[in-house]
């Protein structure tokens, strides 16, 4: 019944996630044009692709993040992580129990990308400020965001991930990641650029058109079975 349920809710919320696409897509255009730091941090993004597929994959430096995002998010809910083991392909961190938020949250979480962001916050505290150290924190930022999803997507979809049927099976997980990443994006977008981004006009925007999708779908259904059955 459970997993019904998991597979029932994200049926529901999958096109959300391509309507909140679409808004991060308009947003992210926005804020890339609206100052220099922001279009620095879109070449971040941009520059980590060629380095991934043409100089190095970095795979072991993602399978530490991904083992150790697991781990710290066990810890958070209060789980004990027995042990952690990291190869240069792949890796495994035991633990005494978990949820679907530790598993999925290596998927979810840029955690390289998060620890930067925390440094770079630090470094402007203390004085390393000014438009060149920004256009720098801006570019890693992007560099380290494009890691994270580069690698997320190849670990989807290179190899069957027993992740996803512990979460509640891949329909569940693949919208979730997908939800969760956008959601992701969206707050950072709306921390750094609060004048290209409302989060509030977004989530109302998406839901409204999600239900009225869903809305056009169930009063097609219900002509089709009055067609059908001639009631």
């Amino acid at each position: 019944m459970k997993k019904i349920i998991k597979i029932t809710l994200a049926i529901f919320f999958a096109p959300a996630v391509v309507f909140a696409f679409k808004e991060l897509a308009l947003a992210a255009a926005r804020a890339a044009l609206s100052s220099g730091a922001a279009a620095v941090f879109t070449i971040g993004l941009i520059a980590y692709i060629p380095v991934h597929f043409f100089i190095f994959k970095f795979s072991r430096v993602y399978v530490l993040e991904h083992e150790v995002t697991h781990a710290i998010t066990a810890l958070f809910f209060g789980y004990k992580v027995k042990s952690i083991t990291v190869n240069k392909s792949s890796g495994n961190v035991r633990l005494d129990d978990y949820n679907e938020a530790v598993v999925l949250a290596p998927y979810i979480v840029p955690l390289y990308f998060l620890l930067f962001a925390f440094a770079a916050a630090l470094l402007i505290y203390f004085g390393f400020d000014g438009e060149w150290y920004r256009y720098g924190y801006s570019f890693i930022l992007g560099f380290l965001l494009c890691f994270h999803f580069v690698h997320t997507v190849k670990t989807l979809t290179e190899a069957k991930q027993p992740d996803l049927k512990m979460a509640g099976g891949a329909v569940f997980s693949l919208v979730c990641v997908a939800f969760f990443n956008i959601l992701f994006v969206f707050i950072f977008l709306a921390l750094v650029q609060p004048e290209s981004v409302s989060l509030t006009a977004v989530f109302k925007d998406t839901f409204i058109n999600t239900l009225k999708l869903w809305e056009k779908v169930i009063n097609y259904i219900v002509y089709l079975v009055i067609e059908i059955f001639k009631l």
